[in-house]
């Protein structure tokens, strides 16, 4: 199945190769759950802050599976002040 990455800021340096503007897409095997997703693109788990699936934040249920053709976002953790 196919699944669109997303990932901003210093993250973009996991996208896969051929990827641009901070987007991707990856072949994966069905069901594929968020975290070996994560795993896959080596970013580690705890730079994986904020993770939405088609635009939903997923709460940090890392366990949730993946269906063809979702959109995956990934964003590091933000400081400011």
């Amino acid at each position: 199945m196919k699944i669109e990455v997303r990932l901003f800021a210093s993250l973009r340096r996991h996208l896969p190769p051929g990827s641009a503007g901070g987007r991707g897409s990856l072949e994966v095997e069905d069901r594929l759950t968020v975290e070996s997703l994560i795993q896959k693109l080596q970013i580690p788990m705890e730079l994986a802050q904020l993770v939405l699936v088609n635009g939903e934040n997923i709460e940090r249920d890392f366990t949730r599976p993946l269906q063809d053709g979702e959109v995956v976002s990934i964003f590091p953790p933000v400081a400011g002040g």
